[in-house]
């Protein structure tokens, strides 16, 4: 049989906040259904810039970021979304002001029909959110938040979910909470791609 095909491969790509002062220099990675790929490495060294620029987030000014077959480079945050990419940022990467319940919707604000589907199974995922969804999203814990993130992200269903640093400054037993989630998630066929600073519970 033929070797299949990565979901996503990121070819030599540079990127940067400013022109001509690249912060990633010619960085390659290759992510699978189903695989979970961790990038480490000091800090500085633009782990959280490689994944921001693959979610749309940073300018790419040179190489490819092919998903599905498809150059994703230059597009726009929203039209990568829609291509099947979930991104959960490492800080303000929830609505303070809103509930669970209206961060979950806007996550899933363009599914019509099927947002009710997709909320139920939300909450069926992350039974700790559901107690809570007329809260707002300042009132719950850092894990709490992170967990909500990543159910936001999940509203599309996307087959690759980008996640930068999940873990920082979490208790190691919400760690391991949130770890089960994204092994349970590869098990479903999601690719996942994370910068994680905790190297050995991610390599685990």
């Amino acid at each position: 049989a033929a070797p299949v095909a990565p979901l996503l491969r990121a070819e030599r790509v540079v990127a940067g906040y400013v022109p001509g002062l690249p912060i990633v220099h010619g960085a390659s990675l290759e992510v699978g259904e189903g695989e979970i790929v961790t990038v480490i490495g000091p800090n500085g060294a633009g782990k959280s810039t490689l994944l921001k620029a693959i979610a749309g987030h940073v300018t790419i000014t040179s190489g490819r970021v092919d998903f599905d077959g498809r150059d994703l480079a230059g597009l726009s945050p929203d039209r990568i979304v829609a291509a099947g990419i979930g991104f959960v940022p490492q800080t303000a990467n929830v609505f303070t002001t809103l509930t669970i319940h209206e961060n979950l919707r806007a996550g899933g604000h363009l599914l019509g029909a099927e947002l009710k589907q997709r909320l139920e199974r939300a909450y069926a995922r992350f039974p700790a959110l559901a107690d809570k969804r007329r809260e707002r999203a300042r009132a719950l814990s850092g894990g709490q938040r992170q967990m909500l993130a990543v159910a936001r992200a999940l509203m599309t269903e996307p087959r690759l979910v980008i996640l930068d640093e999940p873990t920082a400054g979490l208790a190691p037993i919400i760690v391991d909470e949130l770890f089960a989630q994204l092994r349970t998630l590869a098990d479903d066929g999601v690719a996942i791609l994370m910068v994680e600073q905790n190297a050995r519970a991610a390599l685990k």
